[in-house]
């Protein structure tokens, strides 16, 4: 009898590890990633955290303004949620919004996926070092077409060139920590 209730305690165990790891965007439990962008040309730096494989992500950029504001925003995402926010004086102001585009999964990308968005496989190029595979996709926004171009590592877009008519972003990872602890600070941001 104790061992059928440890076995069945294990099998539980199992199943609730493997129910919440089902989830997976990237092909990492999380990441700590630096990145900085480029548009016209200023500079601006931020940080993406992820956790649960994806479940869990969040891309801060840091607005300094020298003399004048420095303040954070970004976008937090748990699976089909997003919220922006903005950090001041250490007061966190957010807003939950719908994610249009939570079903884009580079990891596992499907044929429904590819042809939602256009998006065209161009195959293994390497980026910091890393295999990483290529895509170029175009969303419409504000309908006008947005040109993405993409090299993901294991899922996740450690370069990516945003173009708009004339304008250009480009965004670099330029530090990647994988499989390293989130800081709970980061998780707790915004509580669900």
């Amino acid at each position: 009898m104790k061992k059928i209730l440890l076995l069945s305690l294990l099998l539980a165990v199992a199943f609730g590890a493997s129910a919440q790891d089902s989830f997976k965007k990237y092909g990492f439990k999380s990441c700590i990633a630096r990145k900085q962008t480029t548009f016209s040309g200023q500079v601006t730096n931020g940080t993406v955290y992820i956790d649960h494989y994806g479940a869990f992500e969040c891309d801060i950029q840091t607005m300094d303004i020298p003399g004048f504001v420095t303040y954070d925003y970004g976008i937090l995402t748990r699976k089909d949620r997003i919220w922006t926010f903005n950090i001041q004086e250490g007061k966190v102001d957010s807003k939950e919004s719908p994610n249009p585009m939570s079903d884009l999964n580079f990891l596992n990308l499907t044929e429904e996926q590819a042809e939602k968005y256009g998006i065209q496989d161009l195959g293994e190029e390497e980026c910091m070092g890393r295999p990483c595979h290529k895509y170029t996709y175009t969303v419409i926004t504000n309908r006008k077409p947005v040109e993405w171009t993409v090299w993901t590592y294991k899922g996740f877009p450690l370069k990516t060139i945003v173009k708009q008519r004339r304008h250009e972003t480009v965004i670099e990872v330029v530090d990647f920590q994988e499989n390293v602890p989130v800081p709970d600070r980061i998780l707790n941001l915004i509580p669900e």
